[in-house]
């Protein structure tokens, strides 16, 4: 029986198994290091990917063409009524535009609804995995769009970067200009902000960052119910005792550990450490 499909981006960082298990289409973006051209989570495995980031190499990416989601969307409509496609936000990337030129082409025979997230990494990730298990519930596609603008508008991305040199780098820093040209060892708390990184605080010293982090996050949960995702980039063991202390601290439905893929951690660089929350 046809129903809802839902695409998303490698920006979206979605463990392979959970995408599999929710039927989720992930269309790459490309990865360039020099001239060598890779397609994230296609032919460029993490552990490669940090392994030349920690050498010093350089990385870029680069948007999928309106050809690649195309050819996504095309594959799909088959079993479709409709596709709901949720990208990368449209201030940190042409993704969004992409998809949008895609789902308007001939030949393209199902309604198309792309999603702005505002957002990137598990932020992204979350409003897909919601999306998936809401067409397999068997929701309708504006109905499973009306409930991710809602979602984006509730969730919240605050996250720590050993360094600002890769966003500033790669041009995606955003309003946390501010915060370059600080102090040694100072350690910059970011959020993302209707779309744009946006600086958050300054901690000195790392772990000082992190347990704001929690505090950040406790905080801001408010006590509420919540679905949580911890990103880290190549930092599993930190990632997974914060997750923990979370746990202890909110009241959580449900919680993901991810790491960022190189779209994201292109941009990142390695040890950061995010969260993801909205209120359920």
């Amino acid at each position: 029986m046809a129903g809802v499909k839902i695409v998303t981006d490698s920006g979206a960082d979605i463990p392979k198994p959970l995408a599999e298990e929710l039927d989720i289409a992930v269309v790459p973006l490309t990865v360039h290091f020099g001239d060598e051209e890779f397609k994230d989570g296609v032919d460029l495995e993490l552990s490669e990917f940090y392994r030349r980031l920690h050498a010093g190499g350089q990385p870029r990416t680069t948007q999928p063409s309106p050809t690649d989601f195309e050819a996504v969307y095309r594959r799909l409509q088959a079993d479709a009524d409709a596709i709901v496609s949720v990208h990368l936000s449209s201030e940190l990337s042409g993704t969004m535009q992409s998809a949008s030129i895609a789902a308007a082409m001939d030949g393209i025979d199902v309604p198309v609804h792309v999603v702005d997230s505002r957002s990137a990494s598990l932020g992204i990730g979350m409003l897909a995995v919601e999306a998936a298990r809401m067409a397999k519930a068997g929701a309708s596609a504006e109905d499973i769009v009306q409930h991710l603008e809602a979602m984006v508008a509730r969730q919240k991305v605050l996250f720590l970067v050993d360094t600002l040199e890769y966003l500033q780098r790669n041009g995606r820093i955003g309003r946390a200009q501010a915060f370059v040209g600080g102090l040694l060892n100072i350690k910059p708390l970011l959020t993302i902000d209707d779309g744009v990184v946006a600086p958050l605080e300054r901690a000195r010293g790392r772990a000082k960052a992190r347990a704001r982090l929690l505090e950040l996050v406790t905080q801001g949960a408010q006590g509420q119910r919540v679905k949580v995702a911890v990103m880290h980039a190549d930092a599993l063991e930190e990632a997974e005792s914060l997750a923990s202390e979370l746990r202890s601290r909110l009241d959580v439905e449900e919680l993901v550990v991810g790491q960022l893929g190189a779209t994201i951690g292109t941009h990142a660089g390695p040890g950061t450490l995010g969260v993801v929350f909205y209120s359920v």
